[in-house]
C-alpha cells in the first residue's frame, strides 16, 4: 500500500490530524515498511507521528509485518502540476461543476429538468468508478458500450417465467435503475463539458500550458496569455497561466512581469493587488533578480525522512537543484514524454496521459524513482 499526502503553504494546523491519520493506517493494515517525505511539514508531521507510534511500540511489535509505503510530500515541492489543466473525466467535473468533499451538483443544464441534483462520486457509482481517471476524449466510448449492455440487460425480461421475472424484478431491477440514471447523468455532465471545454480558447489554453512546460515559443506564449488576460476570458485561468510561466522560467523578468501584472489588475480589478503579493510570497508569481538561482520547486527538492539506502537519490535531487531549475529537473527526471508519433491515451505507460501526454508530475515521478528502488 502506498499512501501519498500533499500539504498546503499555510496548513500546518493540519499537521496533528494527518499524524494521528497516519497512526491509524499504521494499527488497521500494519506497520508500514519505510517512510519517505520532502519538505518542512512533511518533517514535522513524520516527527509527531513517531511519537505516536512509541505510545504503542509495544503492540507494534507484536504485529506482522510491514504491508507498504508512506509518501509525505509537501504542496511546494511540486506547484508545476496543479497550474496545468487536466484532461482527464474527474478532473474537468472538478474544474466546471466542482467537487466539494467528495460530492458534486449537477445543474438543469445535465439532469435535462429544472431541477439540480446533488451525488455523491465514489465506488458505489459504478459509472463514475470505471470512467474517472480516464481521459476525456475515451469516455464517449465507453459511456455509449455501457448504455448498450445496460439495454441488453434490460432486454433479459424478455421471455422469462413468473419466477424468473420475480427472480430480475428483486435482486436486478433496482440497481439497472440506479445504474442507468447515473448513467444518464454523467452522459449530460459530458455533454455540458464539451460545450465548454472544445471551444477554442480552451485548446489555446493546452496548446499554451505545453509550450511552456517544454519550452517552447515563450514569447509566443506571453501574448497569447497577454490576449488571454485582455480578452478576460478567466480570471483563475489567467492566473494559472502567469504563475506556470513563472515557476517554468524561474521567475519573470522585470519587464513583463510589470506589464503582465499592470493588464492583468486592468482587466479584472486592483483588489488583485493582494492576489499579487499572495502569489508573490508563496512563490508562485515572482520577479526575476540578478543573484536568483533557485526556484520553489528546486529549493524544495531535500533530503528524504527516513531511509539512508536511498542517499545517493537524495544526493542527486541536492546537486540538482543548486545548479539548475525547472528545464534541469525536467529533462533529468524525464517529465516530458518523447514518444514517436502521438501520445497513446486509451493504453498510457506513464502518469502524462492526465495532461495529454504533455507532461509527468513531479511528485510521481519521485514516487516512481523511490518505489523502484525499494523493488530491487
Amino acid at each position: 500500500m502506498i499512501t501519498f499526502i500533499l500539504f498546503q503553504e499555510g496548513e500546518q494546523r493540519w499537521i496533528g490530524t494527518v499524524a494521528r491519520s497516519l497512526n491509524l493506517l499504521n494499527t488497521i493494515f500494519g506497520p508500514m515498511s519505510k517512510v519517505y517525505g520532502i519538505g518542512r511539514c512533511a518533517k514535522m508531521t513524520y516527527e509527531m507521528w513517531k511519537e505516536l507510534l512509541e505510545d504503542e511500540e509495544v503492540v507494534q511489535k507484536e504485529r506482522k509485518p510491514d504491508l507498504g509505503l508512506v509518501f509525505m510530500i509537501d504542496r511546494d515541492v511540486d506547484y508545476i502540476t496543479p497550474m496545468c489543466s487536466q484532461v482527464v473525466y474527474e478532473g474537468l467535473v472538478d474544474d466546471i461543476f466542482r467537487i466539494k468533499c467528495g460530492s458534486v451538483e449537477f445543474g438543469p443544464e445535465v439532469t435535462s429538468s429544472d431541477r439540480s441534483v446533488k451525488i455523491l462520486l465514489n465506488s458505489q457509482d459504478k459509472v463514475f468508478g470505471e470512467i474517472r481517471n480516464e481521459h476525456f476524449s475515451n469516455v464517449f466510448s465507453f459511456l455509449s458500450q455501457k448504455a448498450r449492455n445496460l439495454q441488453s440487460q434490460y432486454d433479459k425480461r424478455r421471455g422469462m417465467d413468473i419466477k424468473q421475472m420475480k427472480t430480475f424484478v428483486s435482486q436486478e431491477l433496482k440497481g439497472l435503475k440506479q445504474e442507468h440514471r447515473m448513467l444518464s447523468l454523467h452522459i449530460g455532465a459530458c455533454e455540458s463539458i464539451m460545450k465548454k471545454k472544445t471551444k477554442q480558447d480552451f485548446q489555446e489554453l493546452l496548446k499554451t500550458e505545453h509550450s511552456l512546460l517544454e519550452g517552447f515559443d515563450i514569447r509566443e506564449c506571453i501574448n497569447l496569455i497577454e490576449e488571454h488576460i485582455n480578452r478576460q476570458v478567466s480570471p483563475i485561468e489567467s492566473l494559472r497561466l502567469l504563475c506556470l510561466l513563472s515557476l517554468t522560467e524561474n521567475g519573470l523578468i522585470a519587464k513583463d512581469y510589470r506589464s503582465l501584472k499592470t493588464q492583468y489588475l486592468q482587466s479584472y480589478g486592483s483588489e488583485h493587488l493582494l492576489t499579487f503579493s499572495n502569489l508573490k510570497r508563496a512563490g508562485l508569481l515572482t520577479e526575476q533578480t540578478p543573484t536568483e538561482a533557485l526556484t520553489a520547486v528546486e529549493s524544495r527538492v531535500g533530503k528524504l525522512v527516513t531511509d539512508k539506502a536511498v542517499g545517493k537519490l537524495t544526493d542527486a535531487f541536492s546537486s540538482l537543484a543548486k545548479k539548475s531549475h525547472f528545464r534541469g529537473i525536467s529533462k533529468k527526471l524525464g517529465l516530458i514524454p518523447r514518444v514517436d508519433g502521438d501520445y497513446d491515451l486509451k493504453t498510457p505507460r506513464d502518469m502524462a496521459y492526465v495532461f495529454s501526454g504533455a507532461y509527468i508530475p513531479l511528485s510521481c515521478k519521485i514516487m516512481e524513482h523511490v518505489s523502484q528502488l525499494n523493488s530491487v
